[in-house]
């Protein structure tokens, strides 16, 4: 008993460390581009459609992923994720011109969707529902802090070398970790996985119709509330920094301080909802998600109506209202994305079920980038926080539609 508690650690510790590296070799374009567009390595509307590519090969990688992930060995499906990642952030510093980047780059993003889904498969097949909980949130929070770690590394790495020795750090750092990754899961998992494995084809048959466990639980209407999610989620965390400087009129400098305040309140927010999932209210995600949505919509019409105010404390307040609705949208997104596909362990569909929800996340995602856009152009920033009002709110319908179906399947 004690060697398997110890065991299950070293899981959790594994695909934190895994998820890490993932988030590192994700983000080093997006964090490196200021840097390839001042030094002519890229053109602005080419830094564009590389960025997209990522973006759009990830999401739709989900669902792949998600399928591949119930059906085949999670712990190679992932070194092959962080191998092939490895190799994109090698290729991108000696690529000849900035055209090859783009399908290179669509390529990581692919390879980066083959991590989410199988997490959740090791961790769902090895741990309880509650501890499995918990390891999505260290997990999470390794991603977090992975970004903040690149954010901090990156300008150092430059400031000595240049931008390509970043790409080549993400490179060897992908590697060494996947290695290491993929010896230890083989050491600690042994014959647990195959053994775990064999329990669910007998509870679980490979004939049941994922469709059918999905309506049998009640879980299309929470796609819709994960659409709901990722649109506000990303809307936020994208698009802040534009409306505080062109609602406020602050300068840039200040706008870019918001954003870089945003994560720390994210990883705050998933310890919050982590505590209050214990409890009975919270601990039904689709309860728990609508309850955050209608808390978000509480906050969203003090911000409508402050937001062309032209006063430093109005200033403040709308400030601190869109990071608690950011950070409701991050307890939403652990609740549906990291504890909800874990219910389905027991079905034997938990990868397949993450992937879904992960897809849908970046749809929401891919609708609040153009959307958003589109709104503060021809209507202003107050008109687009009203229609998070109206977006928030069909969550909550979805939530509470899903609620009674859910529950019973939850039972």
């Amino acid at each position: 008993m004690k060697i398997q508690k110890y065991s299950n650690k070293a899981i959790v510790a594994l695909c934190t460390i895994a998820y890490f590296a993932s988030y590192f070799s994700r983000k080093t374009f997006a964090v490196v581009m200021v840097n390839m567009l001042e030094s002519g390595a890229v053109e602005r509307d080419i830094a564009g459609i590389i960025g997209t590519a990522l973006f759009v090969f990830y999401g739709a990688g989900q669902l792949i992923s998600g399928y591949m992930g119930d059906r085949l060995s999670p712990k190679y499906l992932m070194f092959s994720g962080l191998m092939v990642s490895a190799v994109c952030n090698l290729l991108i510093p000696i690529l000849p011109n900035q055209y090859l980047m783009i399908p290179v780059w669509a390529v990581n993003g692919f390879a980066q969707a083959l991590l989410w889904p199988p997490i959740v498969r090791i961790l769902s097949d090895n741990l309880t529902h509650e501890k499995y909980v918990t390891a999505n949130l260290i997990v999470t929070c390794g991603a977090h802090i992975s970004t903040i770690v690149l954010y901090v590394y990156a300008p150092i790495c430059i400031s000595f070398m240049s931008w390509k020795t970043v790409f080549f750090t993400s490179t060897v750092f992908c590697v060494i970790v996947g290695v290491i990754f993929l010896v230890s899961m083989c050491i600690v998992l042994g014959k647990r996985e195959t053994e775990k494995r064999e329990k669910l084809k007998i509870s679980a048959p490979a004939n049941t119709s994922i469709w059918k466990i999905f309506k049998d639980a009640g879980v299309f209407p929470i796609f819709a509330c994960i659409i709901v999610m990722g649109f506000m989620r990303d809307g936020i965390e994208g698009w802040l920094p534009t409306l505080y400087s062109e609602a406020f009129n602050r300068d840039s400098s200040e706008s870019i301080l918001v954003s870089v305040a945003l994560p720390v309140f994210s990883i705050i927010s998933l310890f919050f909802v982590r505590v209050i999932h214990k409890g009975r209210i919270f601990n039904n995600e689709a309860r728990g998600s609508g309850i955050l949505f209608a808390i978000s919509i509480a906050l969203c019409v003090p911000f409508a109506i402050l937001i062309n105010v032209e006063a430093t404390w109005a200033r403040v307040i709308c400030l601190l209202l869109a990071a608690v609705v950011c950070a409701c949208m991050h307890s939403s997104n652990f609740l549906l994305i990291s504890c909800l596909p874990g219910r389905f362990a027991k079905t034997g569909r938990a990868s397949t079920v993450g992937g879904f929800c992960n897809a849908c996340t970046y749809i929401g995602a891919s609708l609040s980038m153009y959307g958003i856009a589109l709104i503060s152009d021809y209507l202003g920033w107050r008109a687009t926080v009203i229609s998070w009002i109206c977006i928030l709110a069909l969550g909550t319908v979805f939530a509470a539609v899903a609620f009674k179906k859910y529950t019973r399947f939850l039972q």
